[in-house]
């Protein structure tokens, strides 16, 4: 539907126009008539027709003036201008004060018809540019926040480029002050209060600090979630200012976010905050400032607000490894020692705190002492595929850890974790290092078979096998041995046709007399006497079982 204004000093020819519009064009509506350019002003600023239909000679304001009235109220307004023939040249005129066209008058019907035709062809044409670039609009509108954190992050980066790039972008975000200064805004242990909300639950806690952040901000500053929780402050200044006002400034501001945050939802946040420069293409180097600064809360503690120059110079800052700690340490993983190795563990990660360096550097080391630690582990008999595991877990916990608690308490779990492995394997391995040398002593019984030998087979000293053997078997290595040569013995000692002489040396005895005082001794019988109860035995149930048969018939 279009709308049409009809100005014109004569009703005759208003009720005309309008008859032919309104009988010939149901598409057009007629919004109302005006017999002077005045009235035509006022009626076109209240009904803003997409058309006005004007006549140029009319009294006190003619149609030329009226129409450059109506242009800078309605910009986009489609002027179609009515002229007599003796009036030619007011037609010229009149397409120089925004008219589309002129019709000569009297105007007839095709010509009017015609002319409105080619006017609503370009009214729909505008229309739709003008739906297109609000599509446009609105889906730039949408992207707004992914295009202002791709500027952050160029900005923080260093990849901005030159100043007309940098221009352009900070014009089309519509920035009002350029920005000068960076805060990082951490949430203090935010994993651990969250640990049991759902993802929506989560973001709706940083949504809220968000906008808490934006509500302090205001206009002077970008601000952009960051990471899993952080959040950048990208801060500007209306005015000029110094270095110094700008810190101050932003020490103030970084209070007011933390104790209103505090306050509404009860959340502890720390803030670190770089230098200002007066080149905003240099902010990245604050950006870096404020992370750096922020990462002290590992020395400092939670809910901080933390300006770069407020830190001691970390490279004055001379780093001692404590290896005497380290040694006495790894010697008591490998003994199994875990409350000795707990406390050594604790006096070395309290020497390396004490020298105040860098969260990197502390991590970088208790990386390196988690790797001799698994070492060590092995050593002491720890599975090395389960430890390879379980490091490669332990590496990715690590770099959660945000303060020196989390990283104390994370490396005493590892080595926890390492002695249950190394002490759980230990066991079984020796239980297999027996049962081999077991199956050795059986099948070598009948001969002379010395402890140091079977030792030497499982690659143990003599001294530590024989120890461990008593401690999986319950017994030690001679009474196995002659258990295992008895054992042997009354199994032959069932067939008739071995002697005892034979059975002695069979067995490994080569002195039959003393194979019959250790069989006796064992059994409380001598090997004939063992062999006439089993013959005994074998009688009593061939006869027991030819009775069963008898009373089954």
């Amino acid at each position: 539907m279009y709308t049409i204004l009809i100005v014109d000093d004569e009703q005759l020819e208003r009720q005309a126009l309008r008859f032919i519009i309104e009988k010939q064009c149901p598409q057009i509506r007629v919004v109302g008539e005006a017999g002077d350019g005045a009235n035509a002003i006022r009626l076109a600023a209240e009904s803003k027709p997409d058309i006005v239909l004007m006549d140029i000679r009319m009294p006190e304001m003619n149609g030329l003036e009226a129409a450059k009235g109506i242009r800078a109220l309605l910009p986009g307004v489609n002027i179609l201008m009515l002229t007599a023939f003796d009036e030619f040249s007011y037609a010229k005129q009149a397409l120089t004060v925004g008219a589309i066209d002129y019709l000569l008058k009297p105007v007839r019907p095709e010509e009017l018809l015609k002319a409105l035709g080619v006017v609503m062809d370009k009214i729909g044409i505008d229309r739709s540019r003008q739906e297109e670039e609000e599509r446009l609009r609105q889906s730039v509108e949408a992207a707004r926040p992914f295009i202002q954190m791709s500027f952050v992050y160029d900005l923080i980066s260093g990849n901005i480029g030159g100043s007309a790039t940098f221009q352009e972008r900070s014009r089309f975000l519509g920035l009002r002050v350029d920005p000068h200064l960076a805060l990082v805004v951490d949430v203090d242990d935010f994993k651990k209060l969250t640990v049991h909300s759902s993802e929506l639950e989560k973001q709706m806690v940083k949504q809220k600090i968000y906008q808490v952040i934006c509500q302090a901000v205001g206009d002077l500053a970008m601000v952009t979630p960051f990471g899993s929780d952080n959040v950048i402050i990208l801060l500007g200044f209306a005015e000029t200012v110094t270095a110094e006002l700008a810190k101050q400034s932003a020490k103030k501001l970084a209070a007011t976010i933390r104790e209103t945050i505090q306050r509404s939802l009860s959340i502890s946040i720390t803030v670190g905050i770089g230098r200002y420069y007066e080149d905003s293409r240099e902010v990245h180097k604050s950006y870096h400032e404020a992370l750096n600064a922020q990462r002290q809360r590992f020395y400092l503690g939670d809910s901080q607000i933390i300006h770069i120059e407020d830190v001691p110079f970390l490279g004055d800052v001379p780093f001692h490894y404590p290896f005497q700690h380290e040694r006495v340490l790894l010697d008591k993983v490998r003994c199994g020692d875990r409350k000795q190795a707990k406390q050594e563990l604790r006096n070395l990660l309290e020497e390396i705190f004490a020298t105040k360096t860098s969260i990197e550097t502390v991590k970088a080391c208790v990386l390196e002492l988690l790797i001799v630690l698994s070492r060590s582990a092995v050593e002491g008999g720890a599975d090395l595929e389960r430890l390879t595991l379980l490091n490669l877990e332990c590496i990715s916990l690590l770099n959660r850890c945000t303060s020196r608690n989390e990283v104390e308490t994370w490396l005493i779990g590892s080595l926890d974790q390492f002695l249950d492995n190394m002490l759980e394997n230990r066991s079984s391995m020796n239980t297999r290092v027996i049962n081999k040398a077991c199956e050795y002593i059986v099948k070598n019984c009948q001969r002379n078979l010395p402890l140091e030998e079977v030792a030497q087979t499982v690659h143990l000293s003599p001294f530590y096998f024989s120890r461990l053997f008593k401690q999986e078997k319950g017994y030690n290595f001679v009474d196995f041995m002659t258990k295992v040569r008895l054992d042997k013995a009354k199994r032959m000692l069932q067939e008739p046709d071995y002697t005892v002489v034979r059975i002695a040396a069979e067995v490994g005895y080569q002195d039959a007399s003393y194979f019959c005082r250790v069989f006796r001794q064992a059994m409380n019988m001598t090997p004939n006497q063992y062999r006439a109860e089993n013959r005994r035995g074998e009688t009593m149930l061939q006869e027991q079982k030819e009775h069963g048969k008898k009373l089954t018939t």
